[in-house]
């Protein structure tokens, strides 16, 4: 693909991200999407031949920017406690930023295609191995217990993602939080991180 389409396909993934984050996937059309690029909607079906296959991209777009941005700030991170608090905090910085876009993908699971059911089981699999990285340096400077690094580094991503169904105030009606029980579930996430990394120090 020649360089200035990869620049028109990037363009319209970020104005796209930025119309799904605010006005979620069911309130956003090719057309204003179309119009705030200045792009003819011809062009911009182009490269997205619907709604759900730009949709599919721009999820993917903002996945790859979370699992860059956390690995770029753990470069300089030498103790588990402080990276894990890191992952953390960079994980629910990206839910709160990318709420709309999230949101509808939890409530589509069932109904999602194929393409993006895959791309969330990477997307936990990516995460697993960071979180797998982080324990891995810490067994490597003798801060942690030598254990199966793939059995702890799952067991820790549900016990943190599942910190939701603790906080969440109706779970018969919604499993997705309230943007305003975000704070209350990194608190927990970040107080079951605590327990979890004391029980594997040497």
């Amino acid at each position: 693909m020649p360089k200035n389409a990869d620049e028109k396909r990037l363009k319209i993934l970020e104005t796209a991200k930025r119309r799904f984050a605010h006005y979620g996937m069911a309130k956003t059309t090719m057309a204003e999407i179309a119009k705030d690029l200045s792009f003819s909607k011809a062009l911009l079906y182009y490269y997205f031949p619907d709604k759900n296959s730009l949709y599919a991209a721009v999820l993917e777009h903002v996945v790859e920017e979370l699992e860059e941005d956390i690995t770029a700030s753990l470069m300089s991170i030498v103790s588990v406690s402080e990276a894990i608090i890191i992952v953390l905090e960079k994980r629910m910085e990206f839910v709160k930023r990318y709420y709309y876009i999230l949101e509808y993908t939890v409530l589509m699971r069932k109904d999602l295609s194929t393409e993006l059911d895959q791309l969330l089981i990477d997307s936990f699999e990516n995460q697993k191995g960071i979180i797998r990285s982080v324990f891995q340096r810490g067994v490597e400077r003798g801060e942690l217990m030598d254990v199966d690094l793939d059995e702890i580094s799952k067991i820790f991503l549900f016990s943190s993602m599942g910190m939701r169904l603790v906080v969440v105030k109706d779970l018969k009606s919604s499993f997705i939080p309230e943007k305003e029980e975000f704070d209350a579930i990194l608190a927990m996430q970040k107080k079951m991180a605590a327990i979890f990394i004391r029980g594997l120090k040497v």
